[in-house]
């Protein structure tokens, strides 16, 4: 098994995801014979065949797709381990796949991965945006390795953990003009004349809104609108008399864009950001750095 913890590891999982010979060679940078004799070692080392070629391509069996979710999980370790030990020698290389929630890619997370930047120039970062229940699924199937957004309101599986990062405040946010502005203190009755408009998808707020307007919460709180931009978001709010419930993180910028904070006669929910993954990982150096980063005040 000695050839699961190398290039040939990895061959095999540009192979399984792109499905490809030549794809794969490209993404790998190496020659097709090369990745034949490579897929070739790591069938002899296991003693299955992990590829049938079909019409569209490389068909994995079921070996391959048995191999394939301890592949991810192999990976991950084996780049978090190589950065760890790489840290000690101030060469710090390898990558980093980071999910970011909305809220947080807009407010603290630019800032905060600039820092992260400074400290580890030279370790290659990927992000991925999405709502929080999107986010956890592609960390579970080891497609991220890190999430830092809203943590659902429910246990996360055994394997992760989580940091706190940051608690936020909901708001109702409206145009500069909205007849909720001119209201003394907005009550839940009052919002639910006017629509919303909401992130799609995000089963999170629906879970979190039931509780919080119990009976507002069938049609008067079901969005017109779905977007996963929040700059399409803004627009359409600058220019409707729908509403937004958003966190108090971007406040700052929704008022850039036009838009101002209702008062509510009562409180809405709070959100709690957190940084999630696996709880192998939680005390790595790149991990620990991040959270450093998303909790210095220039980030906030």
């Amino acid at each position: 098994m000695r050839l699961l913890v190398s290039r040939h590891l990895e061959n095999f999982l540009a192979l399984y995801e792109a499905g490809n010979m030549h794809v794969a060679a490209d993404k790998k940078g190496v020659t097709q014979p090369a990745l034949t004799k490579s897929l070739k070692l790591l069938e002899e080392d296991l003693g299955v065949e992990l590829f049938r070629r079909g019409p569209r391509g490389l068909d994995p069996t079921d070996a391959a797709i048995r191999l394939y979710r301890h592949a991810r999980a192999i990976d991950q370790e084996a780049r978090f381990a190589s950065l760890d030990i790489k840290e000690l020698h101030a060469n710090l290389r390898g990558m980093m796949r980071i999910g970011v929630g909305p809220v947080v890619a807009v407010s603290v997370f630019p800032g905060a991965l600039m820092q992260l930047h400074n400290h580890l120039p030279t370790m290659e970062i990927s992000v991925e945006t999405g709502i929080s229940d999107h986010l956890l699924q592609s960390l579970s199937k080891r497609n991220i390795d890190v999430v830092v957004a809203a943590r659902p309101d429910m246990p996360l599986d055994e394997e992760f953990s989580s940091l706190p990062i940051h608690k936020s405040d909901m708001l109702v946010i409206c145009r500069k003009d909205h007849p909720l502005l001119f209201e003394h203190a907005v009550t839940r009755q009052t919002l639910s004349a006017f629509r919303r408009v909401g992130f799609v998808e995000d089963k999170e707020f629906e879970r979190r809104a039931q509780s919080c307007f119990g009976a507002l919460n069938s049609f008067q709180l079901k969005p017109v609108l779905q977007t996963t931009s929040l700059t399409i978001m803004f627009g359409v709010l600058a220019n409707s008399d729908y509403y937004a419930i958003v966190s108090d993180m971007i406040v700052a910028r929704a008022r850039r864009e036009g838009l101002d904070a209702v008062r509510t006669s009562e409180a809405l929910w709070q959100l709690d950001i957190e940084l999630i993954c696996k709880t192998s990982l939680i005390n790595s150096r790149p991990v620990a750095l991040l959270r450093q980063c998303l909790q210095q005040p220039s980030g906030l």
